[in-house]
């Protein structure tokens, strides 16, 4: 074979066709910035090439390289996997800035024929970023897609060799040097955005589904071997059921850091995810001002008698707006005869005034999935209820052995009984913000319910579902005088248009980083700062530091914090939140730019965190700072010591070496306003 080359590297994008001894052929599509091979036997990725550094993400290419992989499934759940490297080489369409490769008659088992599948990469000239689409003609009169795998890209690094990066948890985890294979499931507290970095020192590896319809998925990768999407298909099982590409995967490099991914990934939702629609939380009006202006949580639980006059103890403490996060105000015990909440507990009306008028967010708990099969209204509830692929429905227990059935979000007669219960806690109790337990925790069910006006299995459908549930919710709850906020377990970025706030409660590690911030600040919330409180002043004081800085409302330990023996933790939770009272224009609705690294010696201090993997030591720097830029542009450091000793802190802002500092006194914080750089 020999070498074809159209245009030039320059401004222009490449089509080649490549051979080198006895090795198979490769399709290129390639500008100045980024490189794409596709094998020519396969249709597999054979090259992924960062041009700007030279920099390749496939090392060692497979002998038989993988682009996608389809499950199917007949009636009686028999199961064909199929990929590209089963078909015939794939013919090969070139046009200016996009390649497709197509492999018609694919068998699917004994049955030949039956796939029709084309893949198309499009790269524009000047972008270093590539947006691929799957498209799957199903032609089966047995079998029905199960699941889309696209891309697969096996090998992709090297194991050890680089940092993964994925926005779960609370902020973010890097797994530095990752060896062991990854996952998340999206949309949920496993992975709340649709994207992965793959970072090897400064060059940067974008792996992104731009889906607006918030489909499940699954992202999978082991350095060394293979990344995966896992998308479930609509009318799972169907047979002849197709996948017309419902969102293009976006395949990017870069120079930088995760940081650098992080933006890119907002760029991209700002301007074409539904959940960011309603604009910047400066310039909404249907997000409740008492909600914004929480800076500290109480997390209580109970009778008035046990929650009021803690809580009014803690306000008086923090100093700054306050909420209480109130759990089993109801008389039904937790997590049982859900969801029938009413009556509350006596005296829960009085209770919820008397905090309120202290300027007090109280905001109940309940739960927006649920519903107790042992309840007698279930009868008629079951009909709303998802069905699983035995024809049963779908059970989910916790701690307190009750059976509850999770609900179709698509059904209305679920709809309607979240939006009885939040309008009878604010009608009848006068709350001022609800906690929806489990929306955005939770990964989407399947449903194989056939009276649901849904596609079979999963789609995006789940998601629809809920903006559909929660949208009246969240337009009553703001109109006609009424300022109630909103709020969920965990952060999953498809409601935060319908939900104000997002209770970031997991377990914590050093390892963190703030992907979600660096995606969202600016439009919606996060709070909580715990698992820390246990294990003395100064490892809850550097949990705090940390994440005050990188903008969330602090708090949601227990009213334990309030005993004597922990005055100085609720002291420096103190002054963090009313620093936050004060900069409300940078980390409630600023954006947050980087993590400032010192430039001068600091101290580490070590302490124990509950972590994922238990209660473990922790390591950090004493002093935690990052840059955040107001709406107006001005630019400000928020800078927060966890030592019991004051220290300068030296950054750099720019390029240009200018050296900045700023002093944090002993237990406190600090906010230094500068200039942007000219």
């Amino acid at each position: 074979m020999t070498a074809r080359i159209m245009g030039c590297w320059a401004g222009a994008i490449l089509f080649t066709c490549l051979a080198c001894g006895d090795q198979a052929g490769r399709t290129v599509i390639a500008n100045e910035h980024l490189a794409i091979a596709f094998d020519a036997t396969t249709g597999g990725f054979a090259g992924i090439t960062s041009r700007d550094g030279a920099h390749e993400f496939i090392r060692k290419t497979a002998e038989r390289p993988l682009s996608w992989r389809l499950v199917l499934h007949d009636r009686k759940g028999k199961e064909v996997i199929v990929d590209n490297t089963q078909a015939a080489p794939p013919t090969v369409d070139q046009q200016k800035d996009e390649l497709s490769l197509g492999w018609d008659g694919v068998a699917a088992g004994e049955e030949k024929g039956a796939l029709d599948v084309d893949l198309k990469c499009k790269l524009v000239e000047g972008s270093d970023t590539a947006l691929l689409r799957l498209f799957v003609d199903n032609k089966s009169k047995a079998l029905g897609l199960w699941q889309v795998q696209f891309p697969v890209i096996a090998p992709l690094s090297e194991s050890g060799e680089a940092d993964v990066c994925i926005g779960r948890g609370n902020w973010g985890e890097r797994y530095e040097r990752a060896a062991k294979k990854i996952t998340g499931e999206y949309p949920s507290n496993n992975l709340p955005m649709q994207f992965m970095l793959v970072q090897e020192q400064e060059h940067g590896l974008y792996l992104a589904t731009y889906d607006p319809g918030a489909m499940y998925k699954r992202f999978e990768i082991q350095p060394g071997d293979e990344f995966v999407v896992n998308t479930r298909a609509s009318d799972m099982g169907v047979p002849g059921n197709k996948w017309s590409a419902p969102y293009s995967f976006a395949l990017g490099v870069y120079r930088g850091d995760w940081m650098t991914g992080c933006k890119r990934y907002r760029a991209w939702a700002l301007k074409e995810a539904p959940w960011t629609s309603k604009g910047p939380l400066a310039n909404r009006k249907d997000v409740a001002e008492c909600i914004k202006n929480v800076c500290a949580w109480l997390l209580a639980g109970g009778t008035p008698e046990e929650v009021v006059p803690a809580v009014k103890k803690f306000a008086e403490a923090i100093g700054a707006p306050v909420g209480v996060h109130w759990y089993n105000w109801h008389q039904i015990p937790f997590d049982t005869h859900y969801p029938d909440y009413f009556p509350a507990k006596p005296g829960f009306v009085e209770g919820v005034a008397e905090l309120k008028k202290a300027g007090v967010v109280v905001m109940p708990y309940i739960n927006a999935r649920l519903w107790d099969t042992a309840n007698e209204d279930f009868k008629q509830a079951k009909t709303a209820a998802t069905i699983n692929e035995e024809g049963k429905v779908t059970i989910e227990e916790y701690g307190s052995g009750a059976k509850l059935a999770v609900m179709c979000p698509t059904q209305e007669l679920w709809q309607k009984k979240v939006l009885e219960i939040i309008r009878r806690l604010v009608e009848e109790c006068g709350v001022n913000a609800v906690y929806m337990d489990q929306i955005g925790s939770a990964p989407p069910r399947m449903c194989f319910n056939d009276g649901h006006d849904h596609p079979a299995g999963s789609g995006d459908w789940w998601v629809s579902g809920y903006r559909k549930l929660l949208t009246p919710i969240k337009n009553w709850c703001t109109t006609d005088g009424r300022q109630v906020g909103l709020t969920t377990e965990n952060d999953a970025e498809p409601y935060m248009d319908n939900v104000d706030g997002n209770l970031i409660w997991v377990p914590r590690d050093d390892h963190e980083i703030p992907m979600t911030t660096a995606v969202y600040s600016g439009y919606t919330l996060y709070f909580a700062s715990n698992h820390a409180f246990s294990f003395g002043d100064e490892s809850y004081c550097l949990c705090q530091a940390r994440d005050f800085t990188w903008g969330s409302q602090l708090g949601w330990d227990d009213v334990n914090i309030l005993k004597p023996e922990h005055a100085a933790k609720i002291e420096f939770l103190s002054r963090l939140a009313r620093l936050r009272a004060k900069a409300r224009d940078f980390l409630v609705y600023g954006e947050l730019l980087e993590v400032l690294q010192p430039r001068n010696e600091l101290p580490d201090i070590e302490g124990k965190w509950n972590t994922p993997a238990g209660d473990a030591p922790v390591k950090l720097k004493a002093v935690h700072a990052a840059l955040w830029r107001s709406p107006d542009g001005a630019l400000g450091v928020i800078a927060a010591n966890a030592d019991t000793k004051a220290h300068t802190f030296s950054f750099l802002i720019d390029r240009g070496g200018i050296l900045n500092s700023i002093d944090v006194p002993a237990r406190d914080a600090a906010l230094l306003t500068i200039e942007p750089a000219r």
